[in-house]
């Protein structure tokens, strides 16, 4: 359920990232207070010098460790698949062949200016903790349908259903952790 909600908090921000990489939880009211604190968790996370702003340069900083986790993350993958297909251990598929035919990505130049275009609200070229945390919190209030401070469970299952009937819309990549 926290999913759902986290997919429909994101159809606007990406600070909801942290949501999405919350430990499962039971399928519970999500105040808006707590929503809060796990934006500025987020926030004082990317805001690396811990200046009030976040430059283009954290931005960049947060998108190449998170592209060097998922390059290690597949890299493990990559490495059990040689495994599997050497069951008996005897070396009939070389690492050169298994390499040949199962090239890594490479890690793209991270680009902050999907993000400061989306967030940077005053267009100073930084990201203020209020324009980070604006689009996310409008959509924790739009979701609140009975403006109570909590999305409740049905309000959850309202915003999943709305957003699955939805077609994709083209969002900002998250910027990851």
């Amino acid at each position: 359920m926290f999913a759902r909600l986290t997919a429909a908090l994101t159809l606007a921000a990406i600070p909801a990232l942290a949501l999405a990489q919350a430990p499962a939880e039971e399928d519970k009211p999500i105040t808006k207070a707590e929503l809060s604190a796990k934006l500025d968790a987020d926030y004082a996370n990317l805001d690396a010098d811990k200046d009030g702003k976040v430059t283009a340069a954290e931005i960049n900083s947060r998108l190449k460790i998170s592209a060097e986790a998922e390059l290690e993350v597949i890299k493990k993958e990559r490495d059990a698949a040689f495994a599997k297909f050497d069951t008996d251990g005897n070396g009939t598929i070389t690492r050169a062949e298994f390499d040949a035919r199962a090239k890594l990505p490479t890690i793209k130049d991270p680009d902050a200016k999907p993000f400061l275009a989306r967030f940077d609200g005053n267009k100073d070229g930084t990201i203020s903790k209020d324009e980070f945390r604006a689009p996310t919190l409008a959509n924790f209030t739009k979701l609140d349908a009975n403006k109570d401070g909590t999305i409740s469970i049905a309000e959850q299952n309202a915003a999943a259903s709305a957003l699955a009937k939805k077609p994709a819309a083209k969002t900002t990549p998250p910027i990851g952790r």
